[in-house]
C-alpha cells in the first residue's frame, strides 16, 4: 500500500513539474515576444504599385511599419491584403510621391499629420500603445535632390540645396515629439549615413542610426547604376536596437528597412 502510495505520489510531483515548465516556458516566449518590438520603413515607390510588396511585408511581419510614396492604389492593396494583420491602419495622399501611410498592431493613441511648408512632402507624428507603454514616431520623406523636372541642375545644384533644406524640415517635424516618450524618427531621409542632417541627428539631438549598428554596407536605394543609403531608423536612448537591417526585396527603388528594438534600462 506504501508504494502504491508513494508510486501515486512521484506520478503527481511528474506532472506538476511537467505543467510548471509549459507554464513557465509559455511565460518565457511570452515576454519574449513582447519584450521587443519591430519596426520597418518602405519607400514603397508611388509609380510601382505591385503586389510582390504585399508579400514582403506580411513575411517581415513588422509591429510598426511605415510607409513612403503610397497611393490610393497602393491602399487599396494593402487594405485589402494585410488587415487582418494590422488593426491599425492609416493612408493620407499628397503630392504625387508624398503619400504615407502607417500600419500598426498596436492602437494608435493620437495622430497628427504635418503638412511641409519648407520642403516638399509632409510628414506623420503616430503616438503608439504597446505592452512597454507609449512609443511616438515621426514618419518622414524629405526632399529628394532634384528639382520639379526631376533634374539634379549644373554640378548638382539640386542635390546640394536639399541638404541644406533637410535640417529645417526635421526641425519643423520634431516640434510635434513629446518629451520623455521613446522615439523613432523612419524614412526615406535622402541623405546618406554621413550626410549633414544625418550627422546634425547623431550627433546635436541625440539619436542612433540603427542600421550604423548591424548593417554598415548595404545599400537601400538603387536606381541604374546609383546607389545611396538614403532610409533610416533613428532612435533616442530611451530604447535599445537589437538588431537591424536592409532587404534586397521588391520591385521599388528603395528597399525595406527592419529594425528590433526595446526599452533601454538604466545600466545599458
Amino acid at each position: 500500500m506504501l508504494v502504491k502510495f508513494l508510486n501515486i505520489k512521484k506520478t503527481l510531483i511528474f506532472f506538476l513539474l511537467l505543467l510548471y515548465h509549459r507554464f513557465a516556458e509559455s511565460n518565457f516566449a511570452f515576454s519574449q515576444k513582447h519584450e521587443q518590438f519591430t519596426f520597418l520603413t518602405y519607400n514603397v515607390n508611388f509609380g510601382r504599385t505591385n503586389p510582390l510588396a504585399v508579400d514582403i511585408l506580411d513575411s517581415l511581419d513588422a509591429d510598426i511599419v511605415c510607409l513612403q510614396e503610397t497611393t490610393p492604389d497602393w491602399e487599396k492593396l494593402i487594405r485589402e491584403n494585410l488587415s487582418d494583420k494590422y488593426s491599425h491602419i492609416l493612408f493620407k495622399h499628397c503630392c504625387r510621391a508624398g503619400g504615407l501611410a502607417v500600419l500598426s498592431k498596436f492602437p494608435i493613441k493620437a495622430e497628427t499629420y504635418i503638412n511641409n511648408d519648407v520642403g516638399w512632402f509632409p510628414a506623420w507624428y503616430v503616438l503608439f500603445d504597446t505592452p512597454l507603454g507609449e512609443i511616438q514616431i515621426l514618419n518622414i520623406h524629405l526632399k529628394p535632390g532634384i528639382n520639379e523636372k526631376g533634374r539634379v541642375g549644373f554640378l548638382a545644384r539640386e542635390f546640394f540645396k536639399a541638404q541644406k533644406l533637410h535640417i529645417k524640415e526635421l526641425t519643423l517635424f520634431m516640434k510635434h515629439l513629446k518629451p520623455g516618450i521613446p522615439t523613432l524618427l523612419l524614412g526615406d531621409l535622402n541623405e546618406n549615413d554621413n550626410s549633414k542632417a544625418i550627422k546634425w541627428l547623431r550627433k546635436k539631438q541625440g539619436y542612433t542610426d540603427a542600421l550604423r549598428l548591424f548593417d554598415k554596407h548595404s545599400r537601400t536605394w538603387e536606381w541604374g547604376i546609383l546607389r545611396g543609403r538614403y532610409d533610416h531608423i533613428l532612435f533616442d536612448n530611451s530604447l535599445k536596437c537589437t538588431y537591424a537591417k536592409v532587404y534586397h526585396q521588391g520591385v521599388s527603388d528603395h528597399f525595406p528597412v527592419l529594425g528590433f528594438f526595446r526599452k533601454n534600462t538604466p545600466t545599458e
